[in-house]
């Protein structure tokens, strides 16, 4: 009985600690919303039209998201932070997760992670091709030249993934690796990362994507360690668009380079897991 009670217990508040990105996004939502009809209340008429272009402009929402995950970073940041201090987790040694070799390591695995998530997106295409095309219409909307490339790159590269690392990884995984041992606690902190997505296509690859994100967590010990992996997936995300655009390459070359790293992707994840593996051999959460 007591073991499944500390399932249920950990299961509760990793639901609670979802919860809260997805309820803050709704507040502001709804605030905005409540904002606007004050404006129109006294008197200030909002055309449709400017309405409906600054609620879609990505310009406008990067905003919104930037400002939701400094409350996120700040509020249960400071929870984590203080809990860390406290309770349940062993010593973190930094100096080693700054090392060469846990560095270069982790931006490989980042790398050749780029490649297996364009592998699972072409399984998604296959498998839901409405599914697929729906998500290629919300996409084309997204313009990241709306703010200024180092402002784009801070908000969606550097800042988002601390925030998602908090919360998906500090709080939830580490609620759940105290109620379960590791693959039930990393498929299930995977599964949340996917749902607050809110899509298919992105709530696949980033529940797999969560699970690796887990796996990283568990070996390090620390939140330094998958947000430098993160950090490192993103950037390496605008870089290798940035480099397909600017390289002036034919498209058929392009398309045999990226068929190469899809092909080489799966085994140089697999090789990077097993350094990392060799790097932190006995590291775990303690329970």
């Amino acid at each position: 009985m007591g073991e499944k009670m500390k399932k249920l217990k950990s299961i509760g508040f990793a639901v609670i600690y979802l919860l809260i990105p997805i309820l803050l996004q709704f507040i502001v939502g709804i605030e905005l919303q409540i904002q606007i009809i004050l404006m129109q209340w006294r008197g200030k008429e909002i055309p449709i039209d400017a309405l409906e272009q600054m609620l879609s402009n990505y310009g406008f929402n990067l905003i919104l998201i930037s400002m939701i995950n400094l409350i996120l970073i700040a509020g249960m940041g400071s929870w984590y932070y203080f809990i860390r201090k406290r309770r349940d987790v062993s010593p973190v040694d930094y100096r080693k997760i700054l090392s060469p070799k846990t560095v270069g390591c982790l931006a490989a695995l980042a790398f050749f992670a780029q490649f297996v998530c364009s592998i699972v997106m072409a399984v998604m295409a296959f498998v839901f091709p409405d599914v697929f095309k729906e998500y290629q219409k919300l996409m084309e909307g997204v313009d990241i030249n709306v703010l200024p490339a180092w402002a784009t790159l801070f908000i969606v590269a550097v800042w988002a993934p601390l925030a998602e690392e908090i919360v998906f990884r500090a709080m939830i995984f580490r609620t759940l690796r105290r109620g379960f041992v590791f693959w039930p606690a990393a498929v299930l902190s995977g599964i949340a990362f996917g749902v607050y997505h809110m899509n298919l296509i992105q709530g696949v690859y980033a529940s797999l994507m969560g699970i690796l994100l887990a796996y990283i967590y568990e070996k390090t010990n620390s939140l330094l360690g998958v947000y430098l992996f993160h950090l490192s997936f993103n950037l390496m995300n605008y870089g290798i668009s940035y480099i397909q655009q600017q390289a002036g390459l034919p498209e058929l070359l392009q398309g045999f380079i990226t068929l190469l790293l899809m092909a080489a992707a799966g085994p140089g994840l697999a090789v990077c897991i097993y350094l990392l593996s060799r790097i932190y051999r006995k590291q775990e959460i303690e329970n």
